[in-house]
């Protein structure tokens, strides 16, 4: 059994137009959704031994702020070729893991990480999992199960879609308690 987390990155700034797309920092919002997923991934034993991340600045704070609540997160492997990726290189990127790897966190971006989540799903996609279809917003989680021994098996439409998780929403039900 493979496990592949897709995680978009947090809420980044727009404050400064004249910083390039890639160097773009996450703003104030995003600083507080990274903690909160990594500690539902921790809650919900969603624990990656991989972390694959795009080169982009925002993607690779995410992480970090991550790794403020969750230190046992391994350090991550930034990949220029992420940055924007669509759905085929990044499952290229995926097919090439080693064996020994069980789950891997991937950090990347819109439109990428929504289109990709699509096309590794079986047909049948529980109802609050189906929204990240519609919708993949910044800092939600995306969690999936292949029936495989060897990450070169992975294939479209071969995954188990088991969790999905939106940081503002886990802050709402905390508030609610």
């Amino acid at each position: 059994m493979k496990k592949v987390i897709l995680l978009r990155h947090a809420k980044s700034s727009w404050s400064d137009p004249n910083v390039d797309d890639h160097d773009r920092p996450l703003n104030k919002r995003g600083k507080a959704a990274a903690p909160v997923i990594a500690q539902w991934l921790a809650h919900r034993a969603h624990l990656p031994d991989t972390v694959l991340c795009s080169s982009a600045k925002r993607t690779r704070q995410t992480v970090k702020r991550m790794k403020m609540v969750l230190p046992e997160l391994p350090d991550p492997k930034v990949d220029k070729s992420l940055y924007h990726a669509p759905p085929d290189d990044m499952r290229s990127r995926l097919v090439k893991l080693p064996k020994g790897c069980d789950t891997v966190l991937l950090v990347g971006h819109q439109p990428g990480i929504g289109a990709l989540a699509r096309k590794l799903s079986e047909a049948r996609v529980r109802r609050r999992c189906a929204r990240a279809f519609q919708h993949f917003p910044t800092a939600a989680a995306a969690v999936l199960e292949f029936d495989i021994r060897d990450w070169s098996e992975l294939d479209y439409h071969g995954a188990r879609f088991v969790d999905f998780a939106v940081p503002s929403e886990l802050t709402e039900q905390d508030g609610d308690s």
